[in-house]
């Protein structure tokens, strides 16, 4: 109702009114004096007498809601920061109580300001949950362990937007303590992962552990199926969408007994190359097994299986190598498919491999997709 006010009813100057309108604004939502004047619509020539009136009214004296005045050089240029970063930032108490929650976190959770400062944490249904599905709780709440620690305690995790939908992030969770060395607050600074290469500490585990094909310096089938089960869990969690991609060469065995097994080594080597080359950086592919590839595609929307397809095709249409003088020329054939509600790994890389059979008996492109069948 308050957030209707007009100018007008402060036309006269800074009354009891609006002090008293100011400090229920502040106390229910935990917002800044400055936000409350905003959304109160005082006056920019009232403001300064504003914060004098109020100045030791509690909420103003928090290092952190309260009036600049009262601020530190350093936390009120990062409150100012905070309010405008694309990142989404919310401040705790020990407690888990929410003092701050900017613009940011309300665009990516949808869960409003007024909303969440004054609330736990705790008690809005933010499904705080790790990336195997299970909830944080407890101890092992990043925001406990930062405040027992006295340390930054960083997370790949998952939040509920207000909507229902679970959103993978990477939270990251600083303390801030008073001149006592105590911890007062916590800071988090968030950042969606949807689309984004999320997991580099798992990638780089799998490639030391896993076995590289030394032929085609691609990782092996293993890998993989990692992939391929954590971006399956993202999908249902998130609705992200992504592709598999499976490819082989065209009577490979008849190049092998024509040409020797080094120049079969060679296209091979020379597929995984071309693969890395037209995929985009957040694509993987692995050398699944003999002649065999398979790639991971990320997807914004369904529609870019036919953008990959037209990358794609320069590998089913052009893949040859010059041996002894003499061009061996070979084709290969791909399917490309979209993973569906209803799949597991196992039916979506079928699929994928029934679309590239399908393309080796197709006279023209050898690139089958969704859009096809």
């Amino acid at each position: 109702m308050m957030c209707k006010l007009s100018e007008e009813i402060y036309r006269d100057g800074l009354h009891d009114r609006a002090r008293a309108d100011l400090k229920h604004l502040m106390e229910s939502t935990g917002w800044s004096l400055v936000k409350a004047m905003q959304v109160l619509r005082i006056p920019p020539e009232e403001q300064d007498r504003c914060r004098e009136e109020l100045e030791h009214f509690e909420p103003v004296k928090d290092s952190f809601r309260g009036n600049p005045g009262d601020l530190s050089e350093e936390n009120r240029i990062l409150r100012e920061l905070m309010d405008v970063v694309p990142i989404g930032c919310y401040i705790l108490r020990p407690d888990h109580t929410v003092l701050y929650w900017n613009p940011a976190a309300e665009h990516i959770l949808g869960f409003s300001a007024a909303e969440m400062q004054g609330k736990r944490c705790v008690d809005m249904p933010l499904g705080c949950s790790f990336t195997n599905s299970d909830r944080i709780e407890g101890a092992y709440c990043p925001a406990m362990i930062a405040c027992a620690t006295g340390r930054s305690k960083s997370l790949e995790m998952f939040m509920r937007h207000k909507n229902g939908k679970d959103i993978l992030i990477r939270n990251t969770l600083a303390p801030l303590k008073g001149a006592d060395g105590k911890v007062e607050k916590l800071i988090s600074f968030f950042v969606p992962l949807t689309d984004v290469d999320y997991d580099q500490g798992l990638i780089r585990a799998i490639y030391e552990t896993a076995t590289r094909d030394p032929l085609t310096c691609l990782p092996g089938r293993k890998f993989m199926e990692v992939c391929l089960d954590e971006s399956m869990e993202i999908y249902r969690r998130t609705g992200q969408p992504f592709a598999v991609l499976f490819t082989d060469v065209n009577n490979f065995h008849d190049i092998n007994n024509t040409y020797g097994h080094s120049v079969g080594d060679d296209i091979l080597r020379k597929l995984g190359i071309a693969l890395r080359k037209y995929g985009r950086k957040a694509d993987k592919f692995c050398r699944w097994g003999g002649d065999e590839f398979v790639g991971l595609l990320h997807l914004k929307t369904l529609d870019d299986i036919r953008g990959a397809a037209r990358r794609f095709l320069k590998i089913a249409n052009n893949c040859e190598l010059i041996e002894d003088g003499q061009t061996v020329v070979c084709r290969a054939s791909i399917g490309i498919t979209a993973v569906r509600k209803e799949d597991t790994i196992e039916s979506l890389v079928s699929r994928a491999d029934r679309y590239m059979y399908l393309a080796k008996k197709r006279t023209g492109s050898q690139i089958v997709t969704d859009f096809d069948v």
